[in-house]
This record gives structure tokens, C-alpha cells and sequence, in this order.
């Protein structure tokens, strides 16, 4: 078989497994937002009625434009659909396999090493789930690999590279932190055959860009808590103060001098843990074991590559090492530099980003490898892959808190009362139950319009006839005409026990066939 036929196998087998399963997983309330907004987007306005604004609401922190605008697009064309929410990133995912085989040709003449790394990019089950939900590290991997293979030509096309650096700016803000030292070490270190004024013009955009996003950023009346609270927490967090004030009142109780208290115990001391961080951030539990521990975005005690690549990737290691090519291995330790400011939390959607070249290091590896160990390898690795695909129900239940698809039946139950009266809902039978609300059913978006102009980790409550009740509400028993239905969890049913004639109608299950909400059809009201 020609390599072109091999590569076309391998690029079709990379569709497939992205459209295997194809409501497979189900969202998280986050991944039906974007996915609501897109649709909101496709008429021109988000989902609190603004008019293409750049900045967007989330329960964690600001979300950047680009990835709200790609949903957007599918919405375009096949509206408010399950099919308009994935069949965007599902291409950018395509394209992200195409990049990688083409990046290939540009690391090495051997035909093998195309079809190898394009292969283990096609199976990886990480990048084949963040290929099927709405999201920002695969539109941020699928940029990265592109500016690095415009880097690398022979031609150097600066047009286009400003416009991928650029997109990559709208994307993450992680992409903030990595797109300057991956630019400087691209066409300085990594390919040092540039000129001086391109190595410097790009160096100087990249810089520029970078700099501007975070001085434009920082105008925003919440910026500067954003960045404090999502990534700059290594300079921020509490716990570090009182830690460095504890261990400097322990210090003078000892009889230490005050000043000398001061000179070895400060912010400065938490620099090692967050290099610490960093480093845990690419080690071999993380690539090669569970990627993420709550397995939000791969299978059940699966890696981002399956357990048996180690030992290519090490091989592969070495390999180049040997050959004085340990360039490329940098690439990685790089790209999650953002993770040692994100301290203490784990960082797997930067650690995507290294994805594509830890698939370089192990295709590397596999050239060394005898030819039956390999196929031996490669034939676990669909095994694995495949297992994991036919046996989904391990996966839905391990998720069963972050990807709740039983969510369902609940928000589409409660909209159809809605036409009846209002219906009241707890929000803690799932995290940003609006999000599923709006997404799952034929919500009116208008309903939920707010003029503001920044919300930040705003939570919408009030959805028309749909209320969300919070741990602050007040029950009380309704008056005479009042027509109200109550979806409760368990923390509001122990609260409405009190009132009087209240009984549970029916009860809703989640993945792992525990109740999560109480039907009660009347007699519930809140003040």
C-alpha cells in the first residue's frame, strides 16, 4: 500500500472514531453554553441579548470570543441542534490529524514516521473527545500545530502566521502565556536558519500581541480579578499569605530576627512549588495513566495515549537524544509553562496542547522498535480504544456529576409545565442547570436577556416561568390561585418537609440510579 493510500486509511479512521458514538459525551453545563450561545450568535446576539460582544460569561471566569463564534457557525447552518453543536469542532479535530501529517514531513524524510504520528493523533482518546464537544483546547491544539508547521516552512507566509497568533490570542488566555516563548524558541533555537529581522519581526508580533491582549484585558471592569483568580493564583491565593505569616510567627517565637524572617520566607519560596506544578503537569501518570482524574476528557483509567505508548515514547526519548534532535522534546515542558501560575490546580487543557508532539516523541520510537513488538503495541492500542468504545457505561456513570445527559428528562419536563405556570427548580441538581435548560429545550432566548454589559461568573436564575431556587430562598406554602411546580433536590426537599400537604409525585435518576430530584406538583411557593 502507497504511503498516500496508508495516510488516507489513517485520516478516515480518524472520522470515524469522531463521529463513532456521535452524542458521545454528553455535555458539560459549561459545553452547553457555548453551545447555546452559538445559536444565540447565529442571530446576532449572545445569550443575555448582547450584540456580538468579544467577552462572554461562564461559572469559572471570562470566556474568550473565537470558540463561541466557531459554534456559532454550525448553528448557521443546522440551528439549534445537537448536530451544529459538534460537527464544528469534529472538523477542527480532522484538521488537527491533517496538520499533524503534514508537520511530520517536515521532522523527518522516513514515510513511516508520517503515518505513525498521525496514527497515535487519529486514536489519542483525549483529542478524539475534545474533537465531539464544544471547547477551547481543541481549537487552541489545532492553532498551535498550525503556527508551528508556518514557523518551520521553508517560505515563511507572515500574513498568515500573525492571523493564527491572533486567533490564538481570542481563544485561551493560557495561549497568552505560551504564544511568545513557543515563537522565540520556534525561530530561534528550535530553527535557527531565519534571518535575524524575520527571527526578530516575529519574535517582536508575537510579543506584541500577547502584551496587548493582556493591557486590553486588564480595562475590563473584572479583569484584573479574573486574571488574579484563574491565573495568577500562585500570587494570590490566601492559603499562601497565611502560610508564609504562620511560618514567620513561628519564626520569632524561635528568636529569629524579624528581617531574616522576611528574606526567607515570601511569596518568592512559592516559586519552587509552582515549578513543581509545572512539572507535574507532563509527567507519565498524566499522558500514560489518568489524564484527568474525574476522566472528563478521555475513558475510565485511560491516558491521553494508551498505557502501552510508554514505551515508545521513552524509546523515542532517547532516540532523539542520541541523534542531537532533543530540540523538539522542549516543546512540551514549553507549551504547559502556563500551569506553574494556575498553581495549585491541575492543568489538562493546557496539557492538551502537547498532544501532537508527545505523538511526534512516540512515532520516533516506534521506527526503533522491532517490527513484531510494534504491531504488538499498535494492535493493543485499538484494542484498548475500541473496548472502551463499545463499553460506554462505565464512562457515563464515572461522569455521571460533569456530563449528567440524565439532566434531560428533567429540564424538558419542567419546560413543558412551563406552559401551564411557573415551575420552580433547585439549582444543585446539576452545576449551571440553566445552561442544560436552555440548551435541552425550546427555550426562548429573549427570556433570559439582561442588559450588562461584562458579567462575570454571572448565574442566571430567572428564565421566564422558570425560576432556579438557591440555598438563600424562602419557601413557603402557596395562596389560593397559585399555580406553582417544584423540581427539588434532596437539600430543598428537607427544607419544604415543613410546609403543609406536600407530597413527591415522582422522582428522577441519574447514571448511576440514584434519585437526584423530587417532583412535588403543588403547594410550594417562594417569597
Amino acid at each position: 500500500m502507497t504511503l498516500h493510500k496508508q495516510i488516507f486509511a489513517v485520516v478516515l479512521l480518524a472520522l470515524f472514531l469522531r463521529v463513532l458514538d456521535f452524542s458521545f459525551p454528553a455535555f458539560t453545563a459549561e459545553e452547553a453554553s457555548i453551545a447555546f450561545r452559538g445559536y444565540t450568535l447565529s442571530k446576532g446576539v449572545d445569550e443575555l441579548g448582547r450584540s456580538f460582544p468579544y467577552l462572554f460569561n461562564s461559572q469559572i471566569d471570562y470566556r474568550l470570543p473565537l470558540t463561541s463564534y466557531i459554534s456559532a457557525l454550525g448553528a448557521v447552518f443546522f440551528g439549534k441542534s445537537e448536530m451544529a453543536a459538534r460537527i464544528p469542532f469534529i472538523i477542527i479535530g480532522f484538521v488537527l490529524v491533517l496538520l499533524t501529517y503534514k508537520v511530520s514531513t517536515q521532522l523527518s524524510k522516513e514515510k513511516s514516521f508520517h503515518i505513525f504520528s498521525t496514527f497515535i493523533v487519529a486514536i489519542s482518546p483525549v483529542l478524539i473527545f475534545v474533537s465531539k464537544v464544544p471547547n477551547e483546547p481543541i481549537v487552541a491544539t489545532t492553532l498551535l500545530l498550525w503556527l508551528f508547521y508556518l514557523l518551520n516552512k521553508n517560505k515563511l507566509n507572515s500574513i498568515l502566521i500573525f492571523l493564527i497568533i491572533i486567533l490564538l490570542i481570542l481563544t485561551s488566555k493560557s495561549s497568552w502565556f505560551i504564544v511568545t516563548p513557543f515563537v522565540i524558541y520556534t525561530v530561534f533555537i528550535y530553527r535557527n536558519t531565519l534571518n535575524l529581522r524575520d527571527k526578530l519581526k516575529l519574535s517582536l508580533i508575537s510579543l506584541t500581541f500577547a502584551s496587548l491582549a493582556f493591557v486590553l484585558f486588564l480595562q475590563v471592569p473584572q479583569g484584573a480579578r479574573s486574571l488574579s483568580e484563574n491565573n495568577f493564583s500562585l500570587f494570590s491565593d490566601i492559603t499562601i499569605k497565611n502560610g508564609i505569616n504562620r511560618i514567620r510567627g513561628q519564626g520569632r517565637e524561635s528568636g529569629w530576627p524579624p528581617i531574616l524572617g522576611k528574606i526567607l520566607v515570601n511569596k518568592s519560596h512559592f516559586f519552587a512549588a509552582g515549578s513543581l506544578h509545572w512539572l507535574s503537569n507532563i509527567q507519565p501518570a498524566v499522558f500514560f495513566s489518568q489524564f484527568d482524574e474525574n476522566a472528563n476528557l478521555s475513558f475510565v483509567s485511560m491516558g491521553a495515549f494508551p498505557k502501552t505508548t510508554i514505551i515508545p515514547a521513552i524509546i523515542g526519548i532517547l532516540f532523539l537524544i542520541r541523534i542531537r534532535s532533543s530540540k523538539l522534546l522542549l516543546y512540551p515542558f514549553l507549551i504547559v509553562l502556563p500551569s506553574a501560575l494556575i498553581y495549585p490546580k491541575f492543568s489538562p487543557e493546557v496539557v492538551i496542547l502537547t498532544l501532537p508532539f508527545v505523538a511526534y516523541i512516540v512515532a520516533f520510537g516506534f521506527l526503533q522498535m522491532n517490527g513484531i513488538f510494534r504491531s504488538l503495541i499498535l494492535t493493543l492500542l485499538m484494542l484498548e480504544l475500541f473496548s472502551n468504545f463499545l463499553f460506554l457505561s462505565p464512562q457515563v456513570k464515572f461522569t455521571n456529576d460533569f456530563r449528567p445527559e440524565w439532566i434531560k428528562p428533567i429540564v424538558q419536563e419542567a419546560f413543558n409545565l412551563s406552559d401551564t405556570g411557573q415551575v420552580l427548580i433547585s439549582d444543585d441538581i446539576a452545576q449551571d442547570i440553566t445552561s442544560f435548560i436552555e440548551w435541552y429545550t425550546p427555550f426562548n432566548p429573549e427570556d433570559a436577556f439582561l442588559d450588562i454589559p461584562y458579567p462575570y461568573k454571572f448565574r442566571q436564575t430567572n428564565l421566564g416561568k422558570i425560576k432556579l431556587v438557591g440555598a438563600s430562598d424562602n419557601f413557603r406554602s402557596c395562596g389560593l390561585g397559585e399555580n406553582t411546580k417544584f423540581f427539588s433536590s434532596k437539600r430543598d426537599l428537607n427544607r419544604v418537609k415543613t410546609l403543609n400537604s406536600i407530597q413527591v409525585t415522582s422522582t428522577y435518576l441519574n447514571s448511576r440510579e440514584e434519585v437526584v430530584a423530587y417532583f412535588i406538583e403543588r403547594g410550594v411557593c417562594i417569597n
